[in-house]
């Protein structure tokens, strides 16, 4: 799989923008704030709907514009080619064309292309909050699996219902009774989240185990588990999760009703991540912090690989200066003849050895020209 050709209209500090890409290893050369990562957020909204460095749609937006679009030609060996199209607007809804055809679906466009991204802030996943293990988890299942989009928004949907409804019950609007066809519409959606989560986890774990053993010299051993936020028990199907949601979220309806909120469920969720049996957020150093990252991401190499029948795109955005020689070494070998790559870079020193086996692009004030 990989991008032949990408069109940016007002994108970022485009005016417009067309080049096409090497399907083998690419590097966006220049100084800082030109345009290089936006560059590879636009491939990444392709793939995913999503920026990796915002939430909000209108940040993407050249200053002084009411649109952008972002379009894509993507060959695949797995399925046909496709053509994708991402539009945002400052007073209209996101919307996406598959082929030329606008989908009411956002989601639609996810898994069209797959894509891996590296970035400084994929640190942040390691030592900071649940909430940024969860976006993990929603953003790379999502490629993978469409089943895990509709329930995910499904899920969303019901649950701020659901919470209202709490709010109601404080107040005394509405009877407890009325609860429990929400509860299990939570439990049903719910359910195929947590079940998506445990086995995308569980090959996640086995290939980033490997991957950090080779990173430390087979010094170091990662565990990655999955900490739902109920007690599922031993449950093998999704029937059986649902019917464990549904007796968690009863046994804390009282405590839900007090505070207004759904208190269990996938929306509380977490990843633990441990070397050699300690905690990484409490006590790994910043340098296996960043090892559990890379090992992660190139873990999600072989997961896609795996499920789509053909390597994702990787991006590599400003990461290579913060890796030391042995952690560059292994994500190029990693991504070397496998995948189409995009590194960026203010100095092609960073990448040292594979200098000749590539196609550069010089970036300056919004202007991309190839060498």
């Amino acid at each position: 799989m990989y991008i032949h050709t990408l069109s940016l209209f007002n994108f970022r500090n485009y005016e417009h923008l067309e080049i096409e890409p090497f399907n083998g290893l690419n590097a966006l050369v220049g100084m800082n704030a030109q345009g290089k990562s936006a560059v590879l957020e636009a491939m990444y909204l392709l793939a995913t709907s999503k920026s990796h460095r915002t939430s909000r749609d209108a940040d993407m937006i050249r200053i002084g514009e009411n649109f952008s679009r972002v379009y894509g030609e993507v060959s695949r060996s797995s399925r046909n080619d496709v053509v994708l199209e991402v539009a945002l607007s400052r007073s209209e809804a996101k919307s996406v064309k598959i082929n030329k055809v606008r989908h009411p679906k956002i989601g639609d466009i996810v898994g069209q292309l797959n894509a891996v991204i590296f970035s400084n802030s994929d640190i942040e996943m390691v030592r900071g909050e649940p909430s940024l293990r969860r976006r993990f988890l929603n953003l790379e299942i999502s490629q993978v699996s469409p089943q895990y989009i509709y329930a995910l928004g499904r899920y969303k949907r019901v649950l701020d219902q659901r919470n209202n409804l709490l709010k109601d019950l404080k107040a005394n609007k509405i009877k407890k009774a009325d609860m429990q066809a929400w509860d299990t519409q939570l439990a049903q959606y719910g359910s195929s989240i947590i079940a998506r989560r445990a086995k995308f986890i569980g090959f996640l774990a086995e290939s980033a185990a490997r991957i950090y053993s080779g990173l430390t010299d087979n010094l170091e051993e990662l565990k990655v588990g999955y900490k739902p936020n109920m007690d599922p028990g031993p449950a093998d199907n999704e029937a059986e999760i649902a019917e464990r949601f549904v007796k968690n979220l009863t046994s804390r309806r009282e405590l839900d009703i007090l505070r207004g909120t759904t208190t269990v469920g996938p929306h509380r969720d977490d990843i633990t991540l441990s070397v050699n049996d300690l905690s990484a957020k409490e006590f790994a150093s910043q340098g296996q912090q960043r090892s559990i990252a890379i090992a992660l991401k190139l873990a999600e190499i072989d997961l896609m690989e795996d499920s789509a029948g053909e390597s994702p795109v990787v991006l590599l955005d400003d990461v290579m200066a913060e890796l030391d020689d042995a952690r560059r070494s292994k994500v190029l070998e990693v991504t070397m003849n496998r995948c189409q790559t995009f590194i960026t870079t203010t100095s092609l020193d960073e990448i040292g050895m594979v200098k000749d086996e590539l196609k550069i692009f010089d970036v300056k004030a919004g202007e991309v020209t190839a060498r």
